[in-house]
């Protein structure tokens, strides 16, 4: 109180009316940056979410094709012929000579492949050679909400052995 009797005096009357005044927001002002905050989230919701479907079928492909590099890889370090294998059954898919099967959830995509090799129980088999070329084929992820569908395709090239990923319209 005793601060604000010092500034008083020292200050003119029309500094001191603008220093008293109460500021704020009228009721008007607020309603109208909600309205416009409100139409903007309309606008970019729909982008974002149809981005958010994209991402996890996209991330699901490119771990598949991650996985299926590494066994083109050890097939040429160890000399010896490497199996991948996909079951669309089980929405799965894993190395042959290891017990770890990657399960992946049909929200992050539903799997389903094509290959020269596949089994009775419907699996189908990718092999990579240690002259680092693979048998083809391709294995396609795809993910659906209501009516939009996103579906990436890992195809094989048998002669260059990689795999590349394309988004399948």
């Amino acid at each position: 109180d005793a601060f604000m009797m010092r500034v008083s005096k020292l200050l003119s009357s029309t500094q001191r009316k603008s220093l008293f005044r109460a500021s704020g927001f009228t009721l008007l002002e607020l309603v109208l940056v909600l309205l416009i905050i409100g139409v903007a989230a309309a606008l970019v919701g729909p982008a974002v979410g149809s981005r958010l479907l994209r991402a996890d079928a996209r991330r699901t492909s490119v771990q598949i094709r991650s996985a299926m590099d590494l066994m083109r890889v050890r097939a040429i370090r160890s000399a010896q012929e490497e199996v991948f294998i996909v079951d669309p059954r089980e929405n799965a898919y894993w190395h042959e000579r290891s017990q770890h099967v990657v399960e992946v959830s049909p929200e992050s995509g539903v799997l389903s492949a094509r290959s020269r090799w596949v089994r009775e129980n419907g699996q189908a088999e990718f092999h990579f050679y240690p002259d680092g070329t693979n048998s083809g084929g391709a294995i396609r992820v795809e993910q659906g909400r209501g009516s939009a569908i996103n579906a990436y395709v890992i195809f094989l090239d048998p002669l260059l052995g990689v795999a590349s990923i394309w988004r399948d319209e």
